[in-house]
């Protein structure tokens, strides 16, 4: 079987991805081990198509979560600086 290993390396901190012959996902994950890389993600290749054979423990948080992180941090820009133009005066509070 055909394994595509993603991860970093650890010495560089440099994204990496290794494509490997092995038996099992365990065995891909462990070639990439000793070749010096922190493993994040091994897929399954043998067809072609990717199949996913799963996540390392402590594995990367999707996407979807970081995008709210920017909402609050976009909310919390704002409010600073209504609350600032509102303390100097020069924007008033509606009657």
């Amino acid at each position: 079987m055909k394994f595509k290993v993603t991860g970093q390396n650890r010495d560089t901190g440099a994204r990496q991805s290794l494509e490997f012959e092995a038996s099992s996902k365990g065995e891909a994950e462990r070639k990439a081990l000793q070749s010096g890389m922190t493993v994040n993600r091994v897929e399954d290749i043998t067809d072609g198509e990717v199949e996913h054979a799963g996540v390392t423990p402590g594995g990367r948080m999707r996407s979807g979560g970081s995008g709210m992180i920017k909402k609050l941090v976009i909310l919390a820009i704002v409010i600073a600086v209504a609350y600032f133009l509102w303390s100097r005066g020069i924007v008033r509070a509606p009657k």
